[in-house]
């Protein structure tokens, strides 16, 4: 295994790492009286600020680089910033927590369909494999039994997924040579603005409290989970830019399926909620699917990129054409005196 895809596992499980512990400090929050709404935009709006500076810095003499991809950078901004918190936690209202998460992780699923489809290449065997045992993995982890659904918060679920995949797919961009924090800056900034905008139009109301927060059985200052939770935000997005850009959209999608598992840990830890038998070992099912996508994704690297069903029409059109030119070179070259 390459010095490149080491690396772009460990700024991904790094991602994963923070993201899941995001989670668990938010919690803490809630409980004294913030809403999604309030911590969405704390969480973007502190990011946002303390990434500023580097921002800048990082962005002397290259803003024309943001103007030729400002169509990426809005997404970015739109989807995987304001879109995956807006739609999760509104999602929440509506469903448990965890019939929410379960459908949003089905983003790396939509991610092999997309690129089958964008690409017309079929994925490896391996693949699929890796898509049912890690999505059975994510099952067993959230075990959702009794849970009960509407179809309003399965769409705004749905559409989280769909902001995971496309925050999946743009970090994953290598043509993007915008540096990966500066980068996260500017998403940051165009989602907190979003997010702001939410909040007062009362879509996403937000209240804040300032009432002293239980954190792992202690109790501390309401500023200090808010500090973890602004630092855990930048590490989340910037590493996961990182990461991604080294291995890809697909495996990487995958890799942060271990966010679930690191999720139920941060649980543990922070909030006193114990793992369960199913959920260690849906963890260890979400570990073997990630490992038959990576090797998937090496034996289809070793065999050659497939021919895509466009390249083999062209291909076929070439073959056409110089046959025919073939066999109208005798005519052309023939003789017409007469005899």
């Amino acid at each position: 295994m390459s010095r490149q895809v080491v690396l772009g596992f460990a700024f991904t499980l790094a991602s994963a790492f923070f993201f899941a512990v995001s989670g668990a400090v938010a919690k803490t929050m809630y409980a004294t009286g913030w809403t999604p709404g309030s911590v969405a935009f704390v969480r973007l709006t502190g990011a946002s600020l303390l990434l500023a500076a580097p921002t800048l810095w990082q962005m002397r003499g290259r803003w024309g680089e943001v103007r030729e991809h400002w169509r990426t950078v809005l997404i970015y901004g739109l989807a995987a910033m304001a879109g995956c918190q807006g739609f999760y936690f509104v999602a929440v209202q509506e469903l448990t927590v965890t019939v929410a998460l379960l459908l949003e992780m089905t983003a790396p699923i939509m991610i092999v369909f997309y690129l089958w489809a964008a690409t017309r290449v079929r994925p490896v065997a391996l693949t699929f494999l890796g898509v049912i045992v890690s999505m059975a993995g994510v099952v067993l982890v959230l075990d959702f039994r009794g849970a009960h659904l509407t179809g309003f918060g399965v769409v705004m679920a749905l559409l989280a997924a769909v902001c995971l995949a496309i925050y999946f797919l743009v970090s994953s961009q290598s043509s993007i040579s915008l540096p990966p924090f500066a980068f996260t800056g500017l998403g940051m900034t165009i989602g907190a603005v979003v997010i702001a905008a939410l909040n007062l139009l009362g879509v996403m109301p937000a209240v804040f409290r300032t009432a002293d927060v239980v954190f792992a059985g202690r109790t501390m200052s309401w500023l200090w989970p808010l500090a973890m939770l602004v630092l855990f935000t930048i590490g989340a997005y910037g590493f996961g830019i990182l990461g991604l850009r080294l291995v890809g959209a697909t495996v990487g999608a995958f890799v942060n399926l271990v966010e679930v598992p690191l999720a139920a840990l941060a649980a543990w830890f922070v909030l006193g909620e114990l793992p369960t038998s199913i959920q260690l070992v849906g963890g260890v099912f979400i570990l073997i699917g990630i490992a038959l996508v990576k090797w998937g994704d090496v034996r289809a690297a070793r065999a050659g990129t497939p021919e895509t069903r466009a390249e083999r029409r062209a291909r076929r059109r070439e073959e056409r054409a110089a046959r025919a030119a073939r066999a109208a070179q005798p005519a052309a070259g023939a003789s017409t005196e007469p005899l």
